[in-house]
């Protein structure tokens, strides 16, 4: 088996696991979104998520950090639940993945690399809020892997490009 190849196996297994985390994050991002309008619709919901005091997806998503990610002003259309934002990066990076293309992966490892930086920002807001949110755990657990995956498929790119050359 050549170099190419075997290589180009390893490329279909991180694309895989690209596609696969992807889908859990949307999956996600989904039940964060019905989670979140069901309470606006009814303050009585309770969510599967919400286990104890501490331990609740909806305290979250309620806070004044669940839109906007806490910086954004309510007067701007950019003003919308988190969730909607993990909608968006997730089906993104799921389309993008499609491609085994140098530059548009080395993209998707900075963005990857930003939606690190805002697990890490949302982690010490739950901090703040003396919360466990089990969705919220999930999608930085799917945002580190999703980086992890990207930059391997970064490697294995310029791996395949210095071989054929």
């Amino acid at each position: 088996m050549s170099v190419v190849t075997r290589e180009t196996l390893k490329l279909h297994r991180v694309n895989a696991g690209i596609i696969v985390s992807c889908i859990v994050g949307l999956f996600l991002s989904y039940y964060a979104y019905i989670v979140e309008t069901s309470k606006e619709q009814d303050p009585d919901y309770e969510a599967m998520c919400d286990i104890s005091e501490n331990i609740s997806c909806t305290k979250v998503f309620m806070s004044e950090y669940g839109k906007g990610f806490g910086v954004i002003s309510q007067n701007s259309i950019f003003y919308m639940p988190n969730s909607i934002y993990g909608l968006g990066f997730y089906g993104v990076i799921f389309f993008l993945s499609i491609f085994n293309n140098y530059g548009i992966t080395f993209g998707v490892v900075s963005v990857a690399c930003l939606s690190n930086i805002s697990s890490i920002y949302l982690g010490w807001i739950l901090y703040l809020l003396n919360d466990i949110c089990v969705v919220c755990i999930g999608t930085y657990i799917v945002n580190a892997i999703l980086l992890i995956l990207n930059y391997r498929k970064l490697c294995i790119l310029s791996l395949i490009k210095l071989k054929k050359n």
